[in-house]
Parts: structure tokens; sequence; C-alpha cells
């Protein structure tokens, strides 16, 4: 199943799951307004019970049934957010998890090739987390080196602590699509990356998260951004030097996962200072990360 967070004429952030026919089933008006289909959050905190129902009445609506079927809207009329609009703690980030990046991000900073022996982590405050259509802020007070990152990000639907890479993937809800989005200057002005890749607006995420059983196979995951439609990152999600299960086992060992935790994976090759010549990010760019199985994210990028 593919979850969505979206807003529909009036209404705040609501539930839904896609249906066929370009459709999404409000899964909060369907419930009754049930506090378990209130946010995505509360969803994934219900487990399999909550995911069974969300299927019976998606099946329900499919099938044309009429108590289901009323609750379907056009998807055309409906306004994506972010589908964790915001996570209950900083999103966690993986860095240089691609050979791609690793090698480019050598080039570009004139240093030797080091394969890490272990994650990179890093995070990202709440606060940094947009969804679809917002824009993306570039403040020429902080930065003229605006640039882009799009990740493969997965969302965790079971808690747990130290858990072992053979586990790992029965912790995982979904997985969505990230844009690591970063000011270089910033981010190379210390050691530290928070503050660099932490500013407002710096985390789109969505339009969706699909369940894991969606995303059978990473190596056929095409992960592909674009900026004004020019194609700069193209690489298949197979390609990461730790795979989610690895990350997962990594992070927890003395760090407690919990229920709708956001970890994005790491980006390929291909971002704008690892280009000749550099291409930064400009006010009036559009910023189009998409992934196999997980649609389109696009972001407009305006100067405050």
């Amino acid at each position: 199943m593919k979850f969505v967070t979206f807003a529909h004429i009036d209404s705040g952030p609501r539930l839904g799951v896609l249906a066929p026919g370009d459709a999404v089933l409000d899964l909060s008006g369907i419930s009754g307004e049930n506090p378990v289909f209130s946010s995505m959050l509360q969803l994934i905190d219900g487990g399999e019970p909550a995911l069974k129902q969300a299927k019976l009445w998606a099946d329900q609506a499919t099938s044309g049934e009429d108590s289901a079927a009323r609750h379907l809207i056009q998807s055309s009329t409906a306004r994506f957010l972010a589908p964790i609009p915001r996570p209950r703690k900083n999103v966690y980030c993986v860095g240089l998890n691609y050979l791609s990046h690793v090698e480019q991000n050598a080039t570009a900073l004139g240093q030797e090739i080091e394969i890490p022996e272990v994650p990179l982590f890093f995070s990202k405050p709440v606060t940094a987390v947009i969804g679809p259509d917002e824009p993306i802020l570039l403040d020429p007070r902080l930065t003229s080196q605006l640039d882009y990152e799009i990740e493969l990000a997965l969302v965790i639907g079971r808690r747990g602590k130290w858990i072992s890479p053979e586990d790992a993937m029965d912790h995982v809800f979904g997985y969505t699509i990230a844009n690591d989005v970063s000011a270089r200057d910033l981010q190379f002005r210390t050691s530290q990356f928070l503050y660099g890749k932490g500013q407002d607006s710096y985390c789109p995420v969505g339009p969706l998260i699909a369940t894991k059983d969606e995303i059978e196979d990473l190596n056929q995951v095409t992960l592909e951004l674009l900026v004004n439609g020019e194609l700069r990152q193209r690489e298949s999600a197979g390609n990461m030097l730790f795979w989610p299960a690895e990350v997962i086992s990594w992070l927890s060992q003395g760090i407690t996962l919990e229920p709708g935790d956001v970890i994005t994976l790491g980006t390929p090759g291909g971002c704008g200072y690892q280009l000749t010549p550099p291409a930064f990010l400009q006010a009036g760019d559009t910023v189009e990360c998409r992934a196999t199985g997980l649609g389109s994210l696009i972001n407009p990028v305006i100067a405050v």
C-alpha cells in the first residue's frame, strides 16, 4: 500500500491511501475520524491491525462498495503534504553511502578516496522537513552554494535497540523519497553537517510512503534527480554501500529507534558541487526527485 498525508478543500492534514484511477481513499473519513487513522504516525503506531483495516477499506473501495467508495477523492483535488509533516525527532541521515558519491566528493574536494568502513551518521531538525511543492529556501545571507541530493529514505515501524541485521527489516514500515538539501559553504566550514544541512526547508520528503512489501528489491529502484528538467543524478538504490538492514543495525547500537523515525540512506554522485563547473541551485529553479515505485517529489527554489 502507498500512504499519503493530504489536505482537501478546506480540511487540514488527513491520512489517505492511493487507489486505482488516480484516486485517494480518505482513511480519516472512512474511519469516522478514528484517532488511529488521523495521521501517518498514528497509523504506524497502530501496527499490523491498522494496516489490515486500511487494506480492507481499500479493497472495498476498489470493488465499488458504496460505503467505502464515497470516501474516494481524485488526486488532482488533493494537496499532498510531507507524509510525516513533523517527525517526533530529528531525521537520521547517512552520508557517503554510494561509491560514485565517495569518488566524486574526493575529486571535488581534492582529497584521497576513502571508502567508509562504518556508516557516517548525522541528522536534520524536524523544522527542515517540507512536503511536495513547498519551496526550498535560498537565503543569500547564509549560502551561495545551495545543493541537492536525492535519497531513498526508510521509515521505522517497530521500536528496537541493538537490532541485528537479520531482524532489521522487521522494524521497517516503508520507504519514501528525501532530498538532502545542503548549503555546501556552511557544510564544509566545519566537520559537523547539521548546520549546513539542517536549515529550514532543507529536507523535502514525499510524496508518499510505500509499505516495504511494495519495494521488494532495491536493485530495481532507480533514483533520479532533475533540475529544471535536466538530469543531474541517476543510479540504482542497489548500489548503496550500506543497505537498510546494515544501517538500522549500526544506528540502533545504543540508540533506540521508534515508530515513525525517518532514516535517509545517502545519495549517488552528480551533486552540484561535484560537477565541472559546479552548478548550484538558484532562485526560480525546480528540483524533481524520482524513485521507482515512490513517485515524484517536486520543489521550487525561492529566494528569501
